[in-house]
């Protein structure tokens, strides 16, 4: 037994392909880390090689000479000085070898010849169908120290010279891998082709449980806006928007098992471009998706353009996708001058959630966003009321379709942007299927609800409302007459013995209309410029909301917080309407809730600042799209967490209802 045991750990013993030479030392598995850290010199960077499983690592042949490391390359068969890109490269060799190509087949550093010249730098690693004479190249590798951005355009300028089919940019943690069906058009696919495979092999039928989940989509958009649609004379949002519809509804109308038809098969583009087109226009015939697209709208890309965002989209599933990778793309991807022309700044999911927090929703409450934007509110209130243990301890293997439920019957929002509108529709399709209660309409005109093809009128009424959540447009006044004359703060609260004014701005009207959207007892929430707050011209806005609510409380916001839209300093005033006038009287004095924030999670530039979360340390990285951590590693530098665990004691203290 034990001469076994003794055999067994000897047969273990990884043994290096070369000889030791004088005064090297061959670097076993368990200094593998410590040598790695010494290469790449900096351990975020050395983490950056995710691409590759820790058995090929492992598989490295490391050797050290005085302060030096050099790794076994597998082509040339010598010792190579260990730069972290070289590490990459030999991965990559192997990870090729394991696709069935051989050594011979082959070549680092290939020249790459550009009209009558050679460009100044060489292909790193160029694989050939044959491996005699190393005439025709199959495969294009280009390899960056890891998180390095650059070099897709130096791989796709190799393709088109060398007339290759695949290409692979790698930068040992993001990878893309390519493939050119003509010059000026490449698609991504998922895997190299092995040896004796072709580009039908590689892309077989996708079926829906093969999608992978959504991580990164303000990612995707934005190699899409830079790489395909920067110079395809469309709007981005309204292109890209019109594929995710599309896609929604592949994935909606297809079981697990089926082929899906959003995909990117080995048709020519002009073919791919007819069968996205048509799944467009079924999606927006089809019975409850036809709220959102007027029948008549195409998608306005070209095959050539249409074809690589296929390519980008088709491999992840979007229903049932995290709430803040739809959130980070659709800030991006909604235009920031337009928001800031009408007073519309995309809200951050951190102010939303602390104020669906602080109002704690029920699954019997009928709730509204009369601003909604892209309908953040009323998605974290279906995350709030549906993930909450009681919820779904409740329904049990129900959960699902009580969810759907819940978001139908007591969701509501309104925006009077055709696009956000839009956006709040699919938002709400993809979390719950509440898209059936969000209006385009104006908030402040109830006229129009009459004529709406949808009747709001019927179904959105004063004091119907348990909970209203908002951030109206603070840009702009109403001066219609026949708008202005609807509302009591046009007479500074009191028509009786002032005259209207000529014109008020949006946000106080606003005001005004969510208290009415209110029932006795209700609760809102609403962001508001912090003059209202403040100035003494604006006394009378703030004794009108004490006659018809219980202030509950005031949390000022960061002047980072709607960065980089805007420095406006804004503050979110929480309220409870008046049961009756006696209520009112008989409260008397009470206490009021007031906390300031004094960490945005936001920089001075706008830029969300992302921490580690053992370390406290700021990450690489500070955009959504470019954080290198996973969503369980990092999180957001922001105190709004601490106020809402403030104001729930205050809450109970003061034994107010929605939190008995």
């Amino acid at each position: 037994m034990a001469t076994a045991k003794t055999k067994s750990k000897k047969k273990a013993v990884k043994e290096p392909s070369v000889d030791y030479e004088v005064g090297e030392q061959f670097v076993p598995a368990k200094d593998k880390t410590v040598a790695l850290d010494a290469i790449f010199g900096d351990s975020n960077v050395k983490h950056g090689l995710t691409a590759f499983a820790a058995h090929e690592i492992n598989n490295l042949e490391l050797w050290k000479r005085g302060e030096k490391y050099y790794v076994h390359c597998l082509i040339r068969q010598k010792k190579i000085y260990a730069k972290p890109e070289e590490i990459i490269r030999q991965l990559c060799i192997k990870r090729v070898f394991d696709l069935g190509y051989s050594p011979d087949q082959m070549a680092l550093e290939v020249g790459v010849k550009m009209g009558s010249t050679v460009h100044s730098k060489a292909a790193d690693i160029v694989v050939y169908r044959e491996a005699t004479l190393r005439l025709t190249p199959y495969i294009v590798i280009e390899l960056k120290r890891p998180l390095r951005k650059d070099g897709i355009d130096q791989l796709e300028s190799y393709m088109n010279a060398t007339g290759v089919p695949f290409g692979w940019w790698l930068n040992g943690k993001d990878e893309l891998i390519r493939y050119r069906e003509e010059p000026n058009i490449f698609t991504s696919i998922d895997r190299l082709p092995a040896s004796g495979e072709t580009i039908d092999d590689v892309r077989a039928p996708r079926r829906k449980k093969d999608l992978e989940p959504l991580v990164n989509l303000r990612g995707l958009v934005e190699l899409l806006e830079e790489r395909v649609l920067a110079n395809a004379g469309v709007s981005a949002f309204d292109e890209i928007f019109k594929l995710i519809f599309a896609k929604l509804f592949d994935e909606h109308s297809h079981g697990d098992d089926e082929a899906l038809l959003f995909r990117r098969g080995s048709e020519t583009p002009e073919e791919l471009h007819d069968r996205i087109q048509k799944l467009f226009v079924r999606a927006t015939k089809h019975p409850g998706w036809n709220e959102i697209f007027d029948p008549a709208e195409k998608i306005q890309l070209t095959p050539q353009a249409l074809a690589p965002c296929v390519s980008e989209l088709e491999k992840f599933r979007f229903f049932g996708s995290d709430l803040d990778v739809l959130d980070a793309a659709f800030e991006h991807l909604i235009n920031p001058e337009q928001k800031g022309d009408k007073g519309q700044y995309f809200t951050p999911r951190h102010v939303v959630q602390m104020c669906v927090e602080m109002l704690n929703p029920r699954d019997n409450e009928f709730c509204l966003d009369p601003a909604c934007g892209p309908c953040g509110f009323m998605i974290h209130t279906l995350k709030h009321v549906t993930e909450n243990t009681g919820f779904k301890r409740k329904w049990g293997k129900e959960v699902e379709n009580r969810k759907k439920e819940y978001a139908q019957n007591f969701l509501y929002a309104i925006d009077f942007d055709m696009k956000l509108a839009k956006v709040a529709k699919v938002m709400m399709l993809i979390m719950g299927d509440g898209k059936t209660n969000v209006f385009r309409v104006s908030s402040l005109d109830p006229r129009e609800w009459k004529s709406n093809p949808y009747r709001v009128s019927d179904k959105v009424k004063d004091g119907m409302f348990d909970i209203v959540l908002t951030n109206p447009p603070f840009a702009g006044e109403i001066t219609q007459a026949e708008i202005l004359g609807n509302y009591d703060l046009a007479y500074k609260g009191d028509p009786a013995t002032n005259k209207r004014a000529n014109k008020v701005e949006r946000d106080v009207l606003f005001i005004e209309r969510c208290l009415r959207f209110l029932k006795p007892g209700g609760r809102m929430a609403i962001v508001l410029p912090q003059g209202i707050f403040n100035n003494t011209s604006d006394e009378y806005i703030r004794e009108y909301v004490m006659k018809h609510a219980r202030l509950l409380g005031v949390v000022g916001l960061h002047g980072n917080m709607f960065k980089p839209f805007t420095g406006t300093k804004t503050s979110v005033l929480f309220a409870q309407k008046w049961n009756s006038d006696e209520e009112r009287i008989e409260t008397g004095d009470y206490k009021i809730f007031f906390a300031t924030s004094q960490r945005s999670g936001k920089d001075n530039s706008g830029e969300y600042i992302w921490l580690d979360k053992e370390t406290k340390e700021r990450v690489r990285g500070n955009k959504t799209s470019d954080v290198s951590r996973s969503a369980s590693e990092v999180l957001l530098d922001h105190d709004l967490n601490d106020i809402v665990e403030a104001f729930q004691a205050f809450a109970r203290e003061e034994r107010l209802d929605f939190f008995a």
